[in-house]
């Protein structure tokens, strides 16, 4: 019998377990600076220090909590370091309708050459059901330093948020200011409609994420038709057309850095995932054929 997509995530996930040790010894290895714990010292204000997210900190570390004691060294992740390592190590992945090999290649932060090379495939062909192995990546990249900055100066309405939403701006120019302005321009008092826009490197920087006031502010987005959804969904926009072309590298990362970190060390539950097109009334096609949606579902559902 074929196994759901919540049971093969499982399965993935004890899978993986192994891949995950050596890719969380890569990212110490691969930049980090040295911390000795201090008395009234706790992880969240070490992290919130550097620059990091716990859950950074607990990975280099390989910490399975956030207890710390007294005298403790703990490794800091290097920011902004540009290392990436490609473990031998393979993770499960399941295709998915909609699928091609470019989507989840882009979606893991691979190449297309890199996923054939794993799987041993001649060819871009593949079918739903089929299992493909992805090379366990460890990309140190940090593109949310400033995220993390101004929303620590917030306090997030945890219990507001059930669902993020991701979007395309269906056109290759615009950031948040000028989107911002647009936005009012068409009667949206709040302006930018998205909580989160991430550039494409032409009028803001490539995988550069740019925060709105609705998330500083913590107000309903504008980014939905129905205003039920609105009050309780994230938005997340990356800047271009993706009926036409693909999303960049750096989009994606800047995208799944933005995701884990909101489930993870902002929100602190795993909440709804969606693309626009697939909310029911929204009557879109964003966030456009191209986006790989379907790969994004396997890794967050």
């Amino acid at each position: 019998m074929q196994p759901t997509r919540r049971q093969f995530t499982k399965k993935a996930l004890l899978a993986a377990a192994g891949c995950t040790a050596l890719a969380q010894q890569l990212f110490a290895q691969a930049s980090s600076t040295g911390y000795t714990v201090r008395k009234g010292d706790t992880l969240g204000h070490i992290a919130q220090r550097h620059g990091v997210s716990t859950a950074e900190l607990r990975r280099a570390n390989r910490l399975s909590g956030d207890l710390i004691g007294v005298g403790q060294k703990l490794n800091i992740p290097g920011q902004g370091a540009a290392t990436t390592a490609i473990a031998s190590a393979r993770n499960p992945y399941l295709v998915q309708s909609g699928d091609t090999l470019g989507g989840i290649a882009r979606a893991h932060g691979i190449s297309v050459g890199e996923l054939k090379r794993a799987n041993n495939l001649s060819s871009d062909v593949i079918r739903i059901g089929q299992t493909l192995h992805t090379p366990a990546i460890v990309n140190t990249t940090d593109l949310l330093t400033h995220v993390r900055a101004a929303t620590a100066k917030i306090a997030v309405r945890r219990d507001n948020w059930q669902r993020i939403v991701v979007h395309h701006s269906a056109i290759k120019y615009g950031n948040a200011k000028k989107y911002d302005a647009a936005h009012r321009r068409r009667g949206m008092q709040n302006g930018l409609a998205y909580h989160f826009l991430i550039g494409n490197g032409i009028d803001s920087g490539d995988g550069e994420i740019e925060i709105g006031s609705r998330w500083t502010k913590q107000l309903l987005g504008g980014h939905l038709k129905s205003y039920q959804l609105n009050l309780s969904a994230i938005g997340i926009c990356l800047v271009g057309n993706f009926e036409q072309t693909q999303p960049s590298k750096k989009q994606l990362a800047a995208f799944t850095q933005l995701m884990e970190w909101l489930q993870g060390d902002v929100l602190k539950k795993k909440i709804q995932f969606a693309g626009h097109r697939e909310l029911k009334g929204e009557q879109t096609i964003c966030p456009g054929k191209k986006f790989p949606l379907a790969a994004m579902h396997a890794r967050y559902d």
